[in-house]
């Protein structure tokens, strides 16, 4: 029996790109309709395409891969993975004892992790983030402590001379920070220059760092270095990081936790 056009996988992949590169995203729906398969055949084929590195997948469907010095706005970055940084984001604050004092990076994994501090006692919790800062529920024992400096439009952070000197006199018991690409060879990126400073002060403020991605992030490119991937005390992330990286974090001897 021979494979009509739109059941060949490579053609319906082409139609997907093809779709992308004018709408930038697209539901597992979308793509089932686009293609005339089922929704599962168009999973799996968003999947296939995600490993390649064509696109990265997001929850219910996918957008496509940017370049290094584009950054997704908060909005699209809360659709991306949402399962995985839910996970991730739980086993974090199993690091977090009653009385630890934490620093939240911006990210949709912290804002997670945020979410689940209201159980703790006693916190002293301190964020650039002003979505964390407005969502964030604690434990009337705990406290929050927002930098200063200058609120970066669209994304909801403060940057600026202010928030970096206010957080270099910080000693804080563990940093969680987010990142938008990650290599393990050659470190940790951003897609923007202007996070930079407040990113390597948050890190240098930690007596315990821990850094939080998904594992989609081990596969993107990004503008601008952040700190080695050594840095870090451990890096949490989902079983979805391939072997290679694996094997490169373990021979560097970093604590990796996969959930």
């Amino acid at each position: 029996m021979h494979q009509t056009t739109s059941s060949m996988p490579a053609k319906r992949q082409q139609s997907i790109m093809d779709y992308l590169n004018e709408r930038r995203s697209i539901t597992i729906k979308e793509a089932a309709n686009l293609c005339k398969v089922s929704e599962a055949t168009a999973r799996r084929d968003l999947d296939e395409m995600a490993g390649m590195g064509y696109l990265e997948r997001t929850h219910g469907g996918a957008v496509i891969e940017r370049g290094t010095g584009l950054e997704r706005g908060v909005d699209e970055k809360m659709k991306l993975m949402i399962p995985e940084k839910t996970k991730i984001a739980q086993k974090a604050a199993e690091l977090i004892k009653d009385g630890c004092s934490i620093f939240l990076d911006s990210g949709t994994t912290t804002l997670l992790l945020a979410k689940t501090l209201h159980r703790f006692q006693n916190l002293t919790v301190i964020t650039h983030n002003l979505d964390i800062a407005y969502n964030i529920k604690l434990d009337k024992t705990s406290a929050l402590i927002v930098t200063g400096g200058i609120r970066r439009d669209g994304y909801n952070v403060l940057v600026g001379q202010i928030a970096e000197e206010m957080v270099r006199k910080l000693c804080v018991d563990i940093v969680f920070l987010g990142a938008d690409a990650i290599n393990p060879e050659y470190g940790v990126f951003d897609s923007n220059f202007i996070e930079i400073g407040i990113k390597r002060s948050i890190i240098a403020s930690g007596r315990y760092r821990v850094l939080l991605s998904d594992h989609t992030k081990f596969r993107r490119k990004a503008l601008t270095k952040v700190c080695d991937i050594d840095d870090f005390d451990v890096v949490i992330t989902d079983a979805g990081i391939d072997e290679e990286t694996v094997e490169i974090l373990n021979d560097k001897a970093i604590n990796l936790i996969t959930i």
